[in-house]
């Protein structure tokens, strides 16, 4: 399966970085006055994705009421805390490694601002592993589709080479545009359910990063 390419990109928030313990405590802390119950688990997974104000309306959050940039503000401020205290994914060393070691080149798409993934890149000491690290230089996350078409062509990617793994459905709307394959992994923001029933079953989507290889 991931044999057959030269090429691997990578989502990162979800994917690679497990920051989905701090995101569901953020959006917890942001509804709990727009509704009485306790966001779950759950709730967040079938309800996050792009553009962040329809994720916020489908959890309860009345934009009417609150403003968007103000909710950007106090999510970057909490994040950016708190993502210092984040891990990744289970064997994502091992994964990296292999790919390096097949001669693999990888690289990094991201909807996230840089100036957040750069400093955790090098904390982690996984930077060498990839040829270059594609972000935004906003905090809108308006999403990726033209940083990727960028990414393609400023770098020579050969499309019937190369594979996209993420963890939301935006990740495979995103390898479309790109004309590109693409993988998703379900330990992210969005459920497995939601993702097969998104993509109609027309791509992968594991439960794991270890069923790569299997």
């Amino acid at each position: 399966m991931i044999q057959n390419y030269k090429n691997i990109i990578w989502d990162w928030n979800g994917t690679l970085l497990n920051d989905l313990d701090l995101c569901l405590g953020i959006a917890q802390k942001m509804v709990a006055n727009h509704r009485s119950a306790q966001l779950t688990l759950a709730e967040y997974k079938n309800a996050f994705g792009f553009p962040i104000t329809g994720y916020y309306e489908k959890v309860g959050i009345d934009l009417a009421k609150e403003s968007f940039e103000v909710l950007t503000r106090k999510f970057v401020a909490d994040y950016s805390q708190g993502v210092k205290k984040c891990g990744l994914h289970e064997n994502v060393f091992e994964i990296l490694n292999q790919f390096k070691q097949q001669q693999k080149d990888q690289y990094i798409l991201t909807a996230a601002h840089l100036d957040l993934v750069q400093p955790l890149l090098d904390r982690f000491d996984i930077n060498h592993y990839f040829r270059v690290v594609e972000g935004v230089d906003n905090f809108k996350a308006e999403g990726k589709v033209a940083r990727g078409v960028q990414l393609m062509q400023n770098h020579q990617i050969d499309k019937t080479q190369t594979v996209l793994i993420g963890d939301t459905y935006h990740d495979f709307e995103v390898a479309s545009a790109m004309n590109i394959d693409c993988i998703l992994v379900a330990n992210g923001h969005q459920s497995k359910e939601r993702l097969v029933d998104f993509t109609k079953g027309e791509i992968l989507v594991v439960n794991q990063l270890t069923e790569l290889f299997s």
